[in-house]
């Protein structure tokens, strides 16, 4: 089963107040940490950024997957800019999308979302009572209709999804993979940070 893998990296990260990609844990930037996991199951990386590529790929040295690099056609309008400006890059039928601020991703989410794909455009679990339109898989075709939408001024990814045939998945089923759904945990606070360096030191993570 061939995946390619979107990592929205394009972020104003506003509420950190610096660029949440290169954020560092142990040594390692976010994008780094995401990248790698993301290569374990899918042979094509595309990074949707907003930056200078160099920028990007200086982080991705030695990653064993095709790494490509998208500029956001129009930068800080929300992560269906950056889906869509990664459309035409992807090479396969299923598509990991991937955000950057959630280092926490635990990988074999992608090879299990994917198997139960078939027959729906998309695989969305739901995780804290929310519907998780990141960290899960879309069929290539949907970012199709995506593009479509965007070209007639969509901009919200529930709009998007909205015109999808999908497959919900619990969070009870989640966690057989992820035991704490960290994998939806997203970084967003300087708060957020300290804490998730504190769990890392004292390996609870």
């Amino acid at each position: 089963m061939k995946i390619s893998a979107v990592l929205l990296a394009g972020g104003q990260s506003k509420r950190m107040g610096k660029d949440k990609a290169f954020l560092q844990l142990n040594g390692k930037t976010f994008l780094r940490i995401i990248a790698e996991k993301l290569s374990i199951y899918c042979d094509q990386i595309i990074v949707s950024g907003n930056k200078e590529k160099k920028l990007y790929l200086s982080q991705l040295r030695g990653i064993k997957s095709q790494i490509d690099f998208v500029k956001d056609k129009n930068p800080f309008t929300g992560p269906l800019n950056g889906i869509v400006s990664c459309r035409k890059k992807i090479k396969n039928d299923l598509v990991f999308i991937s955000t950057c601020d959630t280092p926490l991703l635990n990988e074999e989410i992608i090879p299990y979302l994917s198997s139960k794909i078939d027959g729906y455009d998309a695989v969305i679990p739901t995780v804290n009572n929310k519907e998780q339109f990141l960290n899960t898989v879309y069929k290539k075709s949907a970012l199709d209709l995506g593009e479509r939408l965007y070209s007639e001024g969509v901009r919200s990814l529930y709009e998007w999804i909205n015109h999808l045939k999908i497959l919900k998945i619990s969070e009870k089923e989640i966690k057989y993979i992820d035991k704490h759904t960290y994998s939806y945990w997203s970084i967003n606070r300087p708060e957020d940070y300290e804490r998730i360096k504190n769990l890392w030191k004292e390996k609870k993570v």
